[in-house]
């Protein structure tokens, strides 16, 4: 049996859990393990190199690590895992949790039913210091046609780990919002149109929905079966290696700032390989 044909089913299995990716999921095994050949994999069945114990159990492993400023290999533990299924249930607890100091780090992989685009969140969300670690799960994954584990994905619908109370809805087309539960329900009264994303839940009432960006603020209610026409006009570009903002702006006719308006960028600096921008 080849590495793949052993894990392909506990990763199949994590995604029905979790609605993360079953191709990402392998491709990331496959990857840090180095086909399961690594001895971290072998002695403690950890293919994702978290460190810690796991219901108490642990095993040490030579690692490099900056001291005073000066890189030296020390022993540190590592989680030591009963089965392979755990080891990747356990990196999609870190997905769906986060981290202590920022809980939506990895939301944006949840549900992400596209593998390039979920490879490039795992990136820009700071998983890795590598910067081919995207490229190099996409090359895996259509090396070995991996996106054949893969599940349906439902992005639209409500996500809600078992570990959390907060849920979250994510928005793969333009949709309506509208002022009230009611409102919504009755397709009445819209106050706004909502854009791709994922937002906070922030309460439910008669199958209906309201979400919002700001967590403990209420935003605008919608109605999960409703949907925008599609705007016509738009202009969507893939970002390909080494290109800029200011690159298309003037390969498009248009500016920086309009780009990062239409699609809501943080920082102006950073987009990466395969994210899908709205140009106009």
């Amino acid at each position: 049996m080849t590495f793949i044909a052993e894990i392909a089913p506990y990763a199949k299995r994590v995604q029905e859990e979790s609605n993360i990716l079953a191709s990402l999921l392998i491709s990331q095994a496959i990857l840090e393990s180095a086909w399961g050949k690594s001895k971290l994999a072998q002695e403690g069945k950890n293919l994702f190199g978290i460190k810690g114990s796991y219901n108490g159990q642990s095993v040490e492993m030579p690692t490099w690590e900056v001291v005073k400023g000066q890189k030296v290999e020390i022993l540190a533990a590592f989680r030591k895992y009963p089965s392979w299924y755990k080891s990747f249930q356990d990196l999609a607890n870190l997905y769906l949790k986060g981290v202590s100091w920022d809980r939506h780090k990895y939301k944006l992989i949840i549900g992400e039913s596209n593998y390039r685009t979920a490879a490039n969140a795992v990136q820009s969300a700071g998983y890795a210091t590598d910067p081919d670690y995207a490229q190099k799960l996409i090359t895996i994954i259509e090396s070995h046609n991996l996106t054949k584990y893969d599940l349906a994905i439902h992005p639209s619908q409500i996500q809600t780990p078992a570990s959390q109370s907060q849920k979250y809805y994510k928005v793969v087309q333009a949709i309506p919002g509208y002022f009230t539960a009611d409102n919504a329900k009755s397709r009445t009264s819209q106050r706004t149109v909502i854009k791709e994303g994922t937002y906070i839940v922030f309460n439910e009432s008669q199958g209906m929905i309201n979400i919002t960006m700001t967590k403990g603020v209420p935003g605008s209610w919608i109605n999960p079966n409703d949907h925008a026409p599609i705007d016509k006009q738009a202009v969507y570009h893939l970002v390909a290696a080494g290109e800029t903002l200011s690159e298309l702006a003037v390969k498009y006719g248009t500016s920086i700032q309009a780009i990062s308006a239409l699609n809501t960028l943080k920082n102006v600096n950073t987009i990466y390989i395969g994210q899908k921008l709205r140009i106009k």
